[in-house]
Order: C-alpha cells, then structure tokens, then sequence
C-alpha cells in the first residue's frame, strides 16, 4: 500500500497515530478499506478522525436518488450525461441564474429577511465550520 510506504520511506511507521480521511468505503471498508490496511500493517488500532468537508454530497445524492429514483456510484451519472448530450440544443438564452430565479420567486422582504438571518447566523462563535460554510454559501445565493 503506497501510503503505508511512504510512511516506513519516512520513518514514521511508529508515529503515525491519527488518520483522517473522507467516510468513503474505500477509506473505512471494514473488509478492503485504506484504514484497516493501515492498521493491519502497523499491527495496532489508530484515531480516526473522518473528515465531515464533504459531508453535503452525501446529502446531496440522497435528494438526487429520491428525486431520480436513480442510484449510482459511478460518476456518469444519467440525468448529467443527457444534459451533456443536449447542451447544445438548450436554450440558454432563457437561464435564469440563482439570484435572478431567486427575484422572480420571492418577494424584496422574503430576501431580506433571509440575509439577515444568515448573517445573524454567522456572528455565533459556536458555529461549526461546515455549518459556517454552509451560511456563507446560503449568503452567497441571496445576495
């Protein structure tokens, strides 16, 4: 296992107490995952810290296989691919961006209200980063 090398190339098989990594199954697979190679090899269990950065994808492939009845792991995913194949048949010249489809659908004060409470929602020091992130995306769309 490359990382399992570079670690004794380093001279920091003994050291290496902590792994982190996305919550992928090629990372933490009880069976074939890089963190129980990893352990096999040092022959001792470590930290694992998963990492929660990417943790809206996860949200975002439920809504797409509930809303496309569709699940997949590969990354051509049908409903993208005839996107692709009809791109140059679309009519762009009716796409409506978020911030304008957002003025079309929502009132001034609808706006407002929601970029108020978004930045009210930033000034809470206890704010997870992710979560933190997720405002700053919210504010980004509304403003």
């Amino acid at each position: 296992m490359a990382l399992w090398n570079v670690l004794k190339d380093w001279g920091l098989e003994d050291k290496a107490l902590i792994l982190c990594s996305d919550t992928t199954s090629s990372n933490t697979g009880r069976i074939n995952g890089a963190i129980t190679f990893l352990e096999l090899y040092a022959d001792r269990e470590m930290t694992y810290f998963p990492c929660r950065h990417h943790i809206y994808e996860l949200v975002l492939r439920s809504v797409f296989e509930y809303e496309l009845s569709e699940v997949t792991f590969s990354p051509d995913v049908a409903f993208f691919k005839k996107i692709r194949e009809k791109w140059n048949n679309l009519e762009k010249e009716n796409y409506m961006d978020g911030y304008k489809h957002l003025n079309a659908i929502c009132s001034e004060s609808e706006i407002l209200s929601n970029v108020n409470y978004l930045s009210n929602a930033l000034k809470n020091k206890n704010l997870k980063n992710d979560y933190r992130e997720l405002v700053e995306w919210g504010q980004f769309t509304v403003t």
